[in-house]
């Protein structure tokens, strides 16, 4: 791979063609085969266009995840051997609508990711360069610390949590930084493994189990690298892939009772316990065989864990036959909710995503009293308003919002192209999942926008100084500005 080259997608040789080729016809051999061919035509479209070489993957990874979640329900109820309908008249049309709206989400983020000037390698290993990979590491495990303690007080100020929870994405902003710079520079290799592992671990002992996140940063740097795929890398990702449902698996048999011994049987998400004993029980069940659970096994609980149509294949159950249309009623008072912040109206009502999930899909969940919290799905929320058609727009209307943003952020940060895709990284990579409640998204990304451009003019500049490497030599002509290589070349 020559450093100079500049690659504008992602080239597969013939090896990785065949195959590639042969898993997409495969699709058709399985039961509810359409639907598993139509999805991967979705896959194959999205990733091709939005994985462009040398340039961030987040987005690349939120699609991934989304189509995941949406697929999960063909293969639960091909695993079960039974119609694709079982638990819901419409969860056939839930599956390639889901399919459809991917599509539209993705179609202006797909836009905006081919505004940004291809690049090289020798450009970003330039970019890398200018900057110091042991500050950056420093950075990152000061960041970590204040991380942990800002999350430790967000729920205690209720008015602040959301612009809290978003400053304790720039520990990811640190890491990403420091991460590109290993990658480029293959240095402080050693610490970069170890942060990662401990960051894994430590994961575990949280309630929410939030080891996936580590896990999510680490595949955006592996992908921003891809530029060409042989067969031996479809074979591993594809081995990979088998892996990590094994796991999955094996993480929902034990999920329960984990979960249950943190909270000391509270039915809080809170933990009780200490690290030790905490790592210590999770070491025990890992090791363990359990039991068969009541709906089956793991496997079953592992696929229903992850799909997420069924609320939406629940809520086409009943509008339009028993609830009407909203038509907008929804979404304006998701905005209304999310426009007003907390902090100017103290009687702001808690917000309880169970609610609005039963009236719509007629399930009798619990809800916030019993320490649980069942989301609709914000592809649901854009249907209650519009129907099958119409909800097409406001997801459209949100892709640009996401590409937008994200485009702003990478042309306008700094002048320097690592920094910013570690600043978009850091920002977007909380909207993984396709079951997020569309209150919880917009909150959110709302709050995610406002901190960071206010980051951008008033802190990442200085930031980027700091990093700096100090040591400049005299006689190298300046590098062209990025900002002005943007504006060039857009």
């Amino acid at each position: 791979m020559k450093d100079n080259i500049i690659y504008r997608r992602i080239f597969f040789d013939e090896g990785a063609k065949g195959m590639l080729i042969i898993l997409f016809l495969g699709q058709l051999l399985f039961t509810n085969g359409i639907y598993l061919f139509f999805g991967a035509f979705c896959l194959g479209i999205c990733f091709y266009n939005l994985q462009q070489p040398l340039k961030p993957s987040v987005f690349t990874i939120i699609f991934i995840y989304h189509f995941m979640q949406v697929s999960a329900n063909i293969w639960l109820s091909n695993y079960l051997g039974v119609d694709i309908n079982f638990r819901s008249d419409h969860s056939d049309t839930a599956i390639l609508y889901s399919y459809i709206g991917l599509l539209f989400l993705f179609a202006p983020i797909i836009y905006f990711q081919s505004k940004i000037p291809n690049l090289s390698l020798g450009k970003l290993k330039e970019h890398a360069n200018r900057m110091s990979i042991k500050k950056s590491f420093r950075a990152y495990i000061i960041a970590f610390f204040v991380a942990n303690g800002l999350g430790g007080i967000a729920f205690l100020l209720p008015g602040l949590s959301q612009a809290i929870f978003s400053l304790v994405n720039l520990k990811w902003l640190f890491f990403l930084i420091f991460g590109y710079q290993v990658f480029l520079k293959k240095k402080m290799v050693k610490q970069f493994v170890i942060v990662s592992l401990f960051e894994f671990l430590i994961g575990f002992l949280s309630y929410f189990s939030s080891f996936k996140t580590i896990l999510y940063f680490i595949a955006f740097l592996a992908l921003s690298f891809i530029i060409y795929v042989k067969f031996k890398h479809v074979l591993i990702a594809v081995i990979s892939l088998i892996f990590i449902s094994f796991l999955g698996i094996k993480w929902t048999s034990i999920k329960g009772e984990y979960r249950e011994f943190l909270n000391q049987g509270t039915k809080s998400q809170t933990v009780g316990v200490s690290k030790e004993e905490a790592l210590n029980k999770l070491i025990e069940l890992g090791s363990s065989t359990p039991q068969n659970d009541t709906k089956g096994d793991a496997a079953y609980s592992f696929l229903d864990r992850i799909q997420y149509t069924y609320h939406l294949a629940k809520t086409m159950d009943r509008v339009p036959s028993i609830l009407p249309y909203e038509y907008g009623r929804n979404i304006g008072s998701i905005f209304e909710f999310v426009l007003l912040p907390r902090i100017l109206n103290p009687n702001k009502p808690r917000w309880e995503a169970t609610v609005k999930t039963k009236k719509y899909t007629g399930l009798a969940y619990a809800g916030f009293n019993q320490g649980v919290s069942f989301s609709l799905g914000y592809f649901a929320d854009a249907y209650i308003d519009f129907g099958y058609y119409g909800m097409m727009i406001p997801l459209l209307i949100l892709g640009f919002i996401f590409g937008a943003s994200y485009f702003y952020f990478i042309k306008n940060t700094t002048n320097n192209y690592i920094f910013n895709f570690a600043v978009v990284g850091a920002m977007f990579m909380e909207f993984t999942a396709f079951e997020m409640d569309g209150t919880y998204l917009l909150g959110r990304l709302y709050a995610t926008l406002v901190i960071f451009f206010f980051l951008k003019l008033f802190f990442f500049r200085k930031l980027y100084s700091y990093l700096k490497v100090t040591v400049v030599d005299q006689n190298k002509p300046q590098q062209e500005p990025y900002i002005n290589h943007l504006k060039l070349n857009v």
